[in-house]
């Protein structure tokens, strides 16, 4: 059961779908297209969007500012029909989405040739900004970021020979193919790379990993899937350690996951062991207002929205340009995380990944 005021969140959801019909007006919208029932079963990335909404009814802007949440439903035809309608409507000075990479990669030029700012919190697949575009900014860490992470966690805890396992998709195929480039750099040797094993082949595969005598296993993949790879290679009989993606940064891991938890490690930039003192007060407003913990996708949900609030209260921005040309000329960012910017590629820059481990049922972190 779910702990957070549902009904609560249901209206702010409801007035933000209800406003959907309003085109133009005196009020700048910041859409925020997304699966929503995904986002409410898996993460609290909808509560972070709604905690941003209340704070923006009290912020003192020179201009009416309005979120409007719309379910996309992670389809490609209906999420292309939704950045049509932002595109059109001049009110939409950015969007905060979509959530897959399958379909986020695709419509970000969509948004380029509209000329529409989209702001990206969810997909790290490192292509996305290559080559980089006025109107598409990304805060959320790339996968050239978290798979260095990943590979010199795994190389300290003594990882000699690994396999990589990835879901079929772009944040699949692109993570896994840095996993194996930079691996080698750090001394490891990568003696497989695997797209999505199913339940039938994986045991013809763990007597040849077993073969090639690994002790390490990279997972790129949502926590379903990965959880589920994770689960019967271990009934298979490996007993060795297993380092995940931030596809599998999900509090539900902690529950859907067999294996011995002391061999299982997650990616994440959310620490919520930090003394960070913006990180603490958030935490300590959405403990108060939801009655739960957030996860990492709360802080994104209620990161990438406050950064569009805080662009038109500071620099009075109106437009999807001038948006662009704020967030590109900023030298500082305020966030839940602290100070940070984007970079020639509008690039996050300034946050740290962490590895985060399983004991007695609670994530602890390392790194940092």
């Amino acid at each position: 059961m779910r702990k957070f005021p549902f009904i609560f969140l249901i209206f702010m959801l409801a007035l933000s779908l209800t406003a959907c019909g309003e085109k133009g007006g005196d009020a700048l919208i910041v859409a925020v297209p997304t699966p929503k029932d995904f986002a409410l079963e898996n993460t609290t990335f909808l509560e972070g969007v709604a905690l941003a909404e209340r704070e923006i009814e009290e912020m003192n802007l020179p201009v009416k500012l309005r979120v409007q949440v719309d379910d996309d439903r992670g389809d490609f035809s209906d999420a292309v029909v939704l950045a049509q309608s932002y595109i059109d409507d001049p009110a939409v000075i950015g969007v905060v989405g979509h959530w897959f990479s399958d379909i986020c990669l695709p419509l970000s030029s969509m948004y380029r040739q509209g000329g529409k700012l989209l702001l990206v919190p969810t997909v790290s697949v490192s292509s996305m900004t290559d080559p980089p575009s006025d109107y598409l900014f990304r805060n959320i860490s790339n996968d050239d970021q978290v798979s260095h992470v990943m590979c010199d966690y795994a190389r300290k805890k003594g990882a000699k020979r690994a396999v990589v396992c990835y879901e079929d998709s772009d944040y699949g195929f692109s993570m896994s193919a840095e996993l194996e480039r930079y691996a080698e750099t750090v001394g490891m040797k990568v003696v497989d790379r695997v797209c999505a094993p199913g339940d039938f082949e994986l045991p013809d595969l763990s007597r040849k990993w077993t073969a090639l005598e690994y002790d390490t296993v990279f997972v790129v993949a949502n926590v379903e899937e990965g959880a589920s790879f994770i689960n019967e290679l271990s009934e298979l009989g490996f007993a060795g350690r297993y380092v995940c993606s931030d596809g599998m940064d999900i509090d539900s891991a902690l529950t859907v996951l067999n294996a011995n938890p002391n061999e299982v490690a997650i990616a994440t930039t959310f620490n919520s062991e930090s003394s960070a003192p913006g990180l603490r007060d958030f935490m300590n407003q959405f403990r108060a207002e939801f009655d739960q913990e957030p996860d990492f996708w709360g802080v994104q949900g209620y990161d990438s929205v406050m950064l569009i609030a805080e662009a038109v209260r500071d620099g009075d921005v109106r437009t999807s340009e001038q948006l662009s040309a704020y967030l590109s000329a900023a030298e500082t960012i305020d966030s839940v995380y602290g100070s940070e910017h984007f970079d020639e590629r509008h690039e996050l820059v300034g946050r740290t990944v962490y590895m985060k481990t399983i004991a007695d049922g609670e994530f602890h972190f390392e790194g940092g």
